[in-house]
């Protein structure tokens, strides 16, 4: 028997622009207006969706949204030149750092929306431009802009009602704190920064483990507290000791809030990219450097014990396997041909041989312990080298300029421990000629004071040299003297007039301010056994 023939049906092309009525029952439309044929054979209703055409060209405006959907309407505030400024220069200037999602995010957000925030990021503004009138001016201070302490007034009152207004949101209160610490540290005010930063950390414990928002622990997670995390190490780096500012994303691995248990949670994770592997060394420095100003006070009453050298060996176990995991991680780039930031590498290298070389010492009474590291003092400074002259040495732009302060760990304390305690002339006059181009604040250290304390270091040390050609140990400068803004002398022997005290808000002092620094170097001249002598030295930058 034939099979049955195929039932086939003419092919027509599908019309997707015809009635709405026609499209949601799958028929083909004639498109007739205003009723097609099938609505009106049907006696249905009609209609047409108008046919969406491409918009003409137009121009972008960026809009800082807040980072999480707030249960207030945002504050309108007008064309603000501090804010702009702040944008443009500011958090350019510091956006090259990790954590610059803090200073070219999160602030910029939250100033559309926080009054308190507004006004603080326009005082920040207002004092940055003072101190750079300061840089320029020959007398080395500038009368302050009046209109930054008013604003900060006004930032002030505006964070006290909000905290009354919502005591249990801490995002507002802890960015507030970082921008006065930032203002305080711009105007060489390190005690009053470091109120802050005490404030900040205590405002982190009071809230670990809140019911906060999802956004805002996020924000306050990857944003906040690693900078926090930044300012623990550069205050231990000063032997000031503040309260440890636990780890993002493991304090549910931390039952008893020292921050230790966090940073167990470091030892075996592998590095996902620079940005973790930053975060793990961070913490760790700052364990480290803890250890190291400990060690430092015992070593020299010759106190070291068994459990202080275990655990120097358990640190140093640890830092060494922060390395290989760091090598594992940039050889899988390669291999993925993944490109790396290269400045962000070089830094972290920085830190780690810093740290590598001081936590080996550290249980070491005498100065020359150090003179078996030269070359690791002189890999450090090569990596130095590629984070301050990224352009193989062509002539820095504005923008390659170091930024006027910090909140970041860079290279000024790594540079200056280089040219302190290497014996090696040429490589610590190596380190002492990149200082001047390091942030000219990082933290409280002053990298113009720091330039000017080394070199006359280096004077005072070189002035008695053993048969190798190295300082002699009896001239040896023990710890690491460096001068802040409280030591500053019009002339030898006598206080700074009124128009230089660091507390006078009138003025304005320029970082690199002309005046003359009076410090007390601390030598052994009579044997690592004998008296300490201080010799008062006063140094002209």
């Amino acid at each position: 028997m034939d099979p049955t023939p195929k039932r086939t049906r003419e092919s027509t092309s599908k019309v997707r622009t015809g009635c709405s009525t026609c499209k949601a029952r799958r028929v083909k439309c004639d498109e007739a207006k205003p009723v097609c044929r099938r609505c009106a054979v049907g006696s249905r209703k009609c209609t047409y969706t108008a046919v969406q055409t491409a918009s003409p060209p137009r121009n972008v405006i960026t809009v800082y949204l807040p980072p999480a959907p707030v249960q207030r309407q945002p504050a309108l505030f007008a064309s603000d030149a501090d804010l702009d400024f702040f944008h443009q220069r500011i958090a350019a200037s510091l956006n090259g750092q990790q954590g610059s999602g803090f200073w070219g995010r999160l602030v910029l957000q939250l100033a559309h929306i926080e009054p308190c925030i507004r006004h603080a990021v326009a005082a920040v503004s207002i004092v940055h431009q003072d101190v750079e009138r300061s840089l320029r001016h020959p007398a080395g201070y500038v009368t302050a802009n009046e209109a930054a302490q008013r604003k900060w007034t006004l930032a002030a009152q505006s964070l006290s009602a909000r905290i009354h207004e919502q005591p249990d949101a801490p995002l507002v209160p802890l960015v507030c704190c970082l921008l006065f610490t930032f203002i305080e540290f711009l105007r060489g005010h390190n005690h009053m920064a470091m109120m802050h930063i005490e404030n900040g950390l205590q405002i982190l414990a009071a809230h670990r483990g809140s019911n906060l928002s999802e956004s805002d622990r996020h924000a306050i997670a990857e944003t906040i507290r690693p900078v926090f995390m930044r300012l623990n190490v550069l205050c231990s780096l000063m032997n000031r000791e503040t309260p440890p500012a636990y780890a993002a994303g493991t304090a549910d691995k931390d039952d008893d809030g020292d921050g230790d248990d966090d940073n167990n949670y470091n030892k075996a994770h592998p590095h996902r990219d620079l940005a973790d592997s930053e975060f793990q060394l961070i913490g760790l420095l700052d364990t480290c450097i803890r250890f190291i100003n400990q060690a430092n006070i015992k070593a020299a009453a010759f106190q070291i014990g068994i459990e202080d050298l275990l655990e120097q060996v358990r640190l140093q176990i640890r830092l060494d396997a922060w390395r290989q995991r760091l090598d594992q991680m940039v050889e899988q780039a390669t291999q993925r041909s993944t490109a790396l930031d290269q400045s962000t590498l070089h830094r972290l290298m920085v830190h780690y041989k810093v740290v590598y070389i001081w936590l080996r010492v550290c249980a070491t009474a005498g100065e020359q312990a150090t003179d078996p590291y030269v070359a690791d003092f002189d890999e450090l400074i090569r990596h130095a080298e590629q984070v301050i002259k990224p352009n193989n040495g062509s002539k820095p732009t504005e923008q390659d300029q170091p930024p006027l302060a910090s909140l970041d760990i860079h290279i000024l304390g790594p540079l200056f421990y280089t040219a302190m305690k290497c014996r090696h002339a040429a490589t610590r006059r190596r380190a002492v000629a990149l200082l001047p181009l390091a942030p000219r604040r990082e933290g409280i250290w002053n990298a113009h004071f720091a330039h000017a304390t080394a070199q006359r270091v280096i004077e005072f040390e070189e002035s008695l040299l053993d048969e190798n050609g190295w300082p002699d140990e009896s001239v040896r400068v023990h710890g690491l003297p460096l001068p802040d803004d409280e030591s500053r002398v019009q002339t030898v022997g006598e206080s700074p007039p009124s128009s230089l005290r660091n507390d006078d808000q009138s003025i304005v002092i320029s970082p690199v301010i002309p005046a003359t620094l009076e410090i007390a170097f601390r030598t052994k001249p009579w044997g690592l056994t004998g008296d300490w002598l201080s010799t008062d030295v006063y140094i002209q930058p």
